[in-house]
């Protein structure tokens, strides 16, 4: 009879702790998921970014004279980031800047990048640029339209254009 409450004692003991652990593991779910819920919710409110700075190496083969990064579908195309010229192989940055009032209107509709080289050549190479910090690689106008990435070069790419 002695082993019997034993056994009984020992058992009730075991359901107590497993029940405070149930009861912790709950807590603790809630709260995690209340944490996950705020962090949505300020991700959500956060202001949409009011300047972009990218990093924009030329690889068209030319010398670009005009380079441009404008609202998407806007008929003003604004500063011409390579007024002075950008020799192939050349590296440029380019800060964009936009009012807050603007900031929403980036956020939702994004921006082209657009350049034009000396020979003539005219190339749209993105349409959906964000304002944030980029590398940008122009590609001669050809690899735009074959539909190769027009601007981003993995490490992959240039190792094998080196060798």
């Amino acid at each position: 009879m002695n082993k019997f409450l034993k056994s009984a004692a020992a058992l009730a003991l075991a359901a107590g702790l497993a029940a405070c652990g149930s009861a912790s593991s709950t807590t603790n779910t809630k709260s995690s998921a209340a944490a996950s819920s705020a962090a949505a919710t300020a991700e959500a409110t956060e202001a949409p970014a009011t300047s972009g700075t990218y990093t924009v190496t030329n690889k068209t083969g030319e010398k670009v004279t005009e380079l441009y990064f404008y609202l998407n579908g806007s008929d003003d195309k604004g500063e011409n980031y390579a007024q002075d010229g950008l020799d192939d192989g050349a590296v440029l940055t380019v800060n964009k800047n936009v009012d807050e009032s603007e900031a929403a209107e980036y956020a939702e509709k994004g921006m082209t990048v657009e350049y034009t080289t000396e020979g003539g050549t005219n190339a749209v190479v993105f349409d959906n640029l964000h304002l944030e910090e980029a590398p940008l690689i122009l590609k001669p106008a050809a690899d735009i339209e074959s539909g190769a990435t027009p601007f981003l070069e993995t490490e992959a790419t240039a190792s094998a254009e080196a060798n």
